[in-house]
């Protein structure tokens, strides 16, 4: 498989944001300069590089007053990323269809954090996995899920379906929890083993009153024009690697089943994957590869759960192949990994 692409941050999401940043009297050319660090806008492109971003939110959490911001930003916050995802609560057909959807335009917007889901009937869980190939701030992290619960309250005000949620981070407190509380109104920790939404309630599948089936279309053909322009210049099988990594948590599943989310057949994705030297055993085995590498991170988890989910019925056959891709056990690949989060 050619290369991965460099995580990037779409330009016109991140200018809204700088736009919001400059409300509140935060000058981004001034704030990169005091910082010594450049500025993405200056660059060019329509993608702009998600470790540069990553760097300005740390610097505006530097300087800000209130290390709440984030979620006073928002509100200012105009750009089409926005309006297109609450426009989504009128023409997805159920709650649940709605997540998949705005999962699907924010994975778009920005790869700081990808999205896992997992439907168990009565309720939904939806996991928030930042890239780990460059360095994601808390804020960045933070945004993602905070979106979601803002996306919640949007729909109860323009539909009356209440959905309920819980959260919880991975990280500690950024400042004081009761005034998280505040914000939040809703169940939510810090230092979980993972960072995860869970949607749940008698409403999460009901059908949404006034449903616009034009709409739906409109927005899905959006979305892959979206995705077909941003996974351009040999980066489709990047596109069908995270595909396959979010519907593992459905199960292991094929091309087929790839294909569908894609909307396109199965030959033509062996086709375009064939067209980028790439293969779907590769694609596949890659995903797993790298969900078994991020789940081995987790000291809590037991091997033979990371098994299962990476498709693996028996764990011996997992051991194998993940001795194949790293030419280690996973048990040395984590103690490995414990030991270098030691060191730092």
């Amino acid at each position: 498989m050619k290369m991965l692409r460099t995580p990037s941050v779409d330009r016109r999401f991140f200018q809204a944001t700088a736009d919001a940043m400059a409300g509140f009297g935060i000058d981004l050319d001034e704030l990169c300069a005091a910082q010594r660090i450049a500025n993405p806008l200056h660059l060019e492109g329509e993608r702009l590089p998600l470790e540069l971003v990553s760097q300005v939110y740390m610097a505006v959490e530097r300087v800000a007053a209130d290390p709440a911001f984030i979620y006073i930003q928002p509100d200012q916050v105009t750009h089409e990323g926005s309006s297109v995802l609450f426009a989504l609560v009128s023409c997805c057909a159920t709650p649940a269809d709605m997540v998949r959807m705005i999962c699907r335009y924010s994975s778009i917007a920005s790869d700081a954090v990808s999205y896992e889901l997992a439907d168990d009937g009565d309720r939904l869980r939806m996991r928030v996995v930042p890239d780990s190939r460059v360095f994601v701030s808390l804020h960045q992290i933070e945004m993602a899920v905070w979106f979601m619960v803002q996306w919640l309250r949007q729909l109860k005000a323009l539909t009356g379906i209440s959905i309920d949620c819980s959260v919880q981070y991975a990280h500690a407190p950024r400042f004081d929890q009761a005034r998280y509380a505040e914000i939040y109104k809703l169940p939510l920790r810090f230092e979980a083993d993972r960072t995860m939404l869970t949607f749940g309630g008698p409403q999460l599948h009901n059908a949404v009153p006034g449903q616009d089936e034009r709409m739906l279309a409109y927005y899905r053909a959006q979305a892959e024009r979206y995705e077909q322009s941003t996974l351009s210049h040999g980066d489709f099988p990047r596109r069908v690697a995270i595909l396959f990594m979010q519907r593992m948590a459905f199960g292991k599943p094929d091309a087929a089943d790839i294909a569908a989310q894609l909307h396109i057949s199965v030959r033509t994705l062996q086709r375009r994957l064939m067209d980028e030297g790439s293969s779907w055993s590769q694609v596949s085995d890659e995903a797993r590869q790298m969900v078994a590498c991020r789940e081995l991170q987790q000291a809590a988890r037991p091997v033979f759960e990371i098994a299962l989910l990476t498709g693996f019925a028996d764990p011996r056959a997992f051991m194998r192949a993940f001795r194949r891709w790293t030419g280690l056990t996973p048990s040395q690949y984590r103690k490995q990994v414990q030991d270098g989060s030691d060191e730092r």
